[in-house]
């Protein structure tokens, strides 16, 4: 295969820095709670987050450096997928920034700005997954699902990445919203859509070449990296800290009803929670990472119903 690390961390830093300016938004329009601290952070990330990975695209091109005006082309074919990515990352790039100054500025944006800016931060996502689909020689990626699999873990990333830098910037005003029950919902949902993806190339839906390609993610030559750091470190052990505390938060607001005392050992539990979800979305954002390294890695592309090696 041509794709190598540097489209792996294009794919990547694409996702993420759509999912956190998603994060803010959802943030702003109250979704993860009344008290949370991330309807800033995400804003400011997005913008330079996404225009390092389009870099990067630009160079793994092979044009970017030597012959960068060939690269004109990739605007002149509307049909292309990898055209409408042009567009949509350059806009995407672009009201990001005019959104990243009216917060920082603590001016009120124009709604058309933040909803526009939501809308192409969510194109950003699938289409870093579309861009995949559409290539029928390998079969590994030619699934509806990728682009599905793609959003969702952008998503999951980018509330990681806003949490860990809103709890630097915010320090003692930084407060905790809904974002563990969204870290559980983005989880099993990317969980059960991993599942039904390798489920689908295991039965060779997607054909022998497709089906040798997941064998090598599950049983083969990547299968530590996929149980090791996709699933068991990036989805499964963050889904049990993250269902704990919510466990915990729950029990927590019963007890401070109750007396003083368990108010204080309450207190004391947030901290070492805080602890486990710094841990906790570190582990989601290698997962993400580790994700996009499997899937362009492990894929196999065919020729005539040949395999090439």
């Amino acid at each position: 295969m041509h794709w190598h690390w540097l489209i792996v961390i294009y794919l990547f830093l694409g996702g993420l820095g759509a999912g956190t300016y998603l994060t803010s938004f959802a943030a702003e329009k109250g979704w993860l709670g009344k008290s949370s601290s991330l309807t800033r952070m995400g804003y400011y990330l997005a913008p330079p987050i996404v225009t390092i990975g389009t870099v990067l695209l630009v160079f793994d091109l092979g044009q970017g450096l030597t012959k960068p005006w060939l690269l004109i082309g990739l605007i002149m074919n509307p049909r292309s997928v990898m055209t409408w990515g042009v567009y949509i990352l350059a806009l995407f790039i672009v009201v990001g920034l005019i959104k990243a100054y009216f917060t920082f500025k603590n001016k009120a944006t124009p709604n058309i700005v933040t909803i526009t800016g939501a809308v192409l931060a969510l194109a950003t996502c699938a289409y870093t997954g579309l861009l995949l689909t559409v290539i029928k020689a390998v079969p590994f990626w030619a699934t509806g699902i990728m682009p599905v699999l793609f959003v969702v873990s952008a998503i999951s990333t980018g509330l990681s990445l806003t949490s860990l830098l809103a709890i630097l910037a915010e320090k003692e005003r930084f407060t905790e919203g809904r974002e563990g029950q969204a870290h559980i919902l983005l989880i099993g949902a990317e969980l059960i859509i991993v599942a039904v993806f390798v489920g689908i190339m295991f039965f060779g839906v997607n054909g022998p070449v497709g089906k040798e390609s997941v064998e090598l993610v599950v049983t083969g030559a990547y299968s530590l990296v996929f149980w090791g750091y996709f699933i068991g470190l990036g989805l499964l052990f963050p889904l049990f800290v993250f269902i704990y505390q919510h466990r915990k938060s729950k029990q927590s607001a019963v007890n401070e009803t109750l007396s003083a005392a368990s108010e204080i050992a309450a207190t004391v539990q947030k901290k070492h929670h805080s602890f486990l979800t710094i841990v906790s979305d570190i582990s989601v954002i290698i997962g993400g990472f580790a994700l996009r390294a499997l899937i362009i890695l492990a894929a196999i592309p065919v020729w005539d119903g040949f395999t090439i090696y």
